[in-house]
C-alpha cells in the first residue's frame, strides 16, 4: 500500500491517495479530498491496470483518460500523483517525495 498527500498549488485544495495492490497486475484508490472535480475522477477511477498504464502512452492511461474528462486543468498535478501512487503500491518504484518550487524574482 501506499499513501500520499498533495497540495496541489494556488487552488488550495488538497488531497490524500491511497494505493492498494488487489492483485499481481491491479491496483485501487480510495482518493479523498477538497476539490470536486477530483472527487468526481476518482469516483470513476474503479480498478486500474498497472501494466496498461505504465506501457501506454500518457494520454492513453486509465488515468489521463479521465484526468481530461474531470479535471480542471491540465496543468493540475493530482493525476501525476495518482500514477506515482500506483508505482509504490505496485512494487515498480520506491516511494520518493516530489515537489515544484518557484523561485522568486525568476519569472
Amino acid at each position: 500500500m501506499a499513501v500520499c498527500w498533495v497540495k496541489a498549488g494556488e487552488c488550495g485544495q488538497e488531497t490524500s491517495i491511497e494505493a492498494r495492490k488487489v492483485d499481481p497486475t491491479h491496483v485501487v484508490f480510495e482518493i479523498t479530498t477538497t476539490c470536486e472535480r477530483i472527487q468526481a475522477l476518482a469516483g470513476a477511477l474503479g480498478r486500474v491496470d498497472v501494466a496498461h498504464d505504465m506501457s501506454c502512452p500518457l494520454n492513453e492511461t486509465q488515468v489521463y483518460t479521465l484526468a481530461t474528462e474531470h479535471v480542471c486543468r491540465n496543468s493540475c498535478i493530482v493525476p501525476a500523483a495518482i500514477l506515482k501512487a500506483m508505482e509504490v503500491a505496485a512494487g515498480i518504484f520506491l516511494p520518493g517525495d516530489c515537489e515544484i518550487t518557484f523561485v522568486g524574482g525568476a519569472i
